[in-house]
């Protein structure tokens, strides 16, 4: 197999899987076709780009006993790349199928699949441990019973990984996978996790299978298909999604967005310039004769489904992910909670972004505070003043980046940036403190923030400059105070630091000539 990763942010990536049957972009959704009923076809897929679906490849073998198999590329008029699933959600729903391990692989075999399923024992949502442990081991025993018989290397096989909602067996299950050779791990058991909205525990399997599994491998989330997670799975490392959800939605007039589900009956207009939408309205849809009502909605959601994707690959491209997701976390507190289990992983987001990147970043209040680029310059601080001077100088870090560029106050930072006895540092509401050492690194000169916040904000970030002020040990402050955050750095320097050590000047009275000269009385007094 060849898996080519070309981006990254975050843990999400853009890369490009190359199969026997063309090559397709990541992340990426495969359409599920039932082989049975097939309401959209290879013109229509060619026309929004998707280049690789998925059918079932245990339907498909029920459907046509008796008969031999054939090409499914035939089968689906689909000449791109098709993958199998094997039937084990059959066996989740029914608790059964009628087919081995050994039988379905060989089928799908047979059938020229380009990305095959084993067989294996899905978790569900209410299995208890012990249940779950059962599943593990029978997943992991079936794993081996299909990689002795698989005997076809031009088809990319997908090892499961299975659990539930209990991480360890989900993070055993995963290590024992990884220890055979698959092309591409996947995530089983999810379906019911986001049918119920609980994001929360799919964001710890996600992170509990990632873990353990090899990092240069494509990794599948099993029957997600709604936009509106897909910035968040993303982001967690998903690079392949599959669902039927598009059409089962069609069929019950439901109307996916990116930040949710809408019911057609509910609606009076179309916002969606999709060509399913531009020329027609809901109550026309309704009312519309031989399903084309369906057929034009199951096509709206595949193209609601594909742009999602495509938005996603371009916050990547740009290092915005972060900030997408801020944004679709507010379409539902389900989806808040889900970033709010997201943040707690940060630590682990931060390892995988790039330190640099092509755009500068929005800081757009307290849920930017744990991203990746707060966490790794909060890590700098403390290295960042190599020497520790008689004198530290706080300066506004405000309208213009970088800080010591400002024109208010550019004249002061060149009066002093040389100084032996001085050490500079700005105040910056989205930043904290940040020392002149660090101003011109990124993203701080490329980050869009705001210049005012609330008290409680301003308080947070008064005690960061604060607590970094006084690591310096100086024997002497000066303080520009410029601002609401000038008063409430003042009033947290003053809790910090007696009033023969600390002075505070008016940066918006004092022009810089007068501050320049004040600061070199300070200097010269305490010498």
């Amino acid at each position: 197999m060849s898996f080519q990763v070309h981006c990254k942010d975050l843990l999400g990536r853009i890369g490009t899987i190359n199969t026997k049957s063309g090559a397709f972009a990541t992340p990426h959704m495969f359409p599920v076709l039932d082989p049975h009923h097939r309401i959209l076809g290879r013109k229509f897929f060619d026309r929004v780009g998707i280049n690789a679906v998925m059918t079932n490849a245990y339907l498909l073998k029920r459907g046509r006993q008796g008969l031999d198999p054939v090409d499914v590329h035939g089968t689906l008029d689909y000449p791109h790349t098709v993958a199998t699933d094997s039937g084990a959600y059959q066996i989740l729903e029914y608790g059964y199928v009628g087919v081995t391990p050994e039988e379905i692989v060989a089928y799908q075999e047979k059938i020229n699949t380009d990305i095959g399923v084993i067989l294996d024992f899905p978790t569900g949502f209410k299995s208890d441990a012990s249940r779950a442990r059962w599943t593990v081991d029978e997943t992991v025993r079936r794993a081996d019973q299909a990689l002795e018989v698989i005997t076809r290397k031009d088809i990319l096989w997908v090892g499961p990984v299975q659990g539930g909602v209990h991480l360890k067996e989900v993070e055993r299950s995963a290590r024992l996978m990884a220890d055979r050779d698959f092309d591409i791990y996947a995530l089983g058991s999810p379906t019911e996790l986001m049918e119920t909205q609980r994001y929360d525990l799919l964001v710890d399997m996600i992170v509990a299978a990632k873990n353990a599994l090899p990092k240069g491998k494509p990794f599948h989330l099993f029957g997600a298909g709604h936009p509106v997670l897909f910035p968040f799975l993303v982001a967690l490392g998903c690079d392949l999604f599959d669902s039927a959800a598009y059409a089962l939605y069609a069929r019950a007039g439901r109307y996916l967005t990116p930040e949710g589900t809408l019911l057609l009956r509910d609606m009076v207009e179309f916002a969606c310039p999709c060509p399913a939408c531009v020329d027609t309205s809901p109550d026309e849809l309704m009312k519309s004769q031989d399903n084309e009502g369906e057929t034009r909605l199951a096509q709206h959601n595949l193209w609601t489904c594909n742009s999602e994707l495509r938005r996603v690959r371009e916050a990547i491209r740009r290092g915005r992910l972060w900030e997408l997701l801020e944004l679709r976390s507010q379409a539902h507190p389900a989806l808040k909670e889900c970033f709010t289990r997201i943040v707690q992983y940060a630590e682990i987001l931060e390892r995988s972004t790039p330190a640099v990147k092509p755009c500068g970043i929005f800081y757009l209040g307290l849920s930017s505070n744990n991203r990746p680029e707060k966490l790794r310059f909060v890590s700098k601080l403390p290295g960042s003043v190599e020497e520790r001077r008689k004198l530290v100088l706080v300066l506004p870090g405000r309208w213009r980046r970088p800080f010591h560029e400002d024109p208010r106050y550019e004249s002061v930072t060149k009066a002093f940036d040389d100084h032996p006895k001085v050490s500079i540092c700005f105040y910056s509401l989205s930043w904290g403190p940040v020392p002149i050492e660090l101003d011109e690194t990124f993203p701080i000169a490329q980050t869009e923030g705001p210049d005012s916040g609330d008290y409680l904000v301003l308080e947070e970030r008064a005690k960061k400059v604060s607590d970094f002020v006084r690591s310096l040990h100086p024997k002497r402050v000066v303080l520009v105070s410029d601002g609401d955050y000038g008063r409430a750095v003042t009033e947290e320097l003053s809790k910090r630091f007696a009033k023969r050590i600390l002075a505070v000047l008016n940066g918006e009275k004092m022009k810089p000539d007068a501050i320049i000269k004040s600061v070199e009385r300070k200097i010269v007094l305490k010498a």
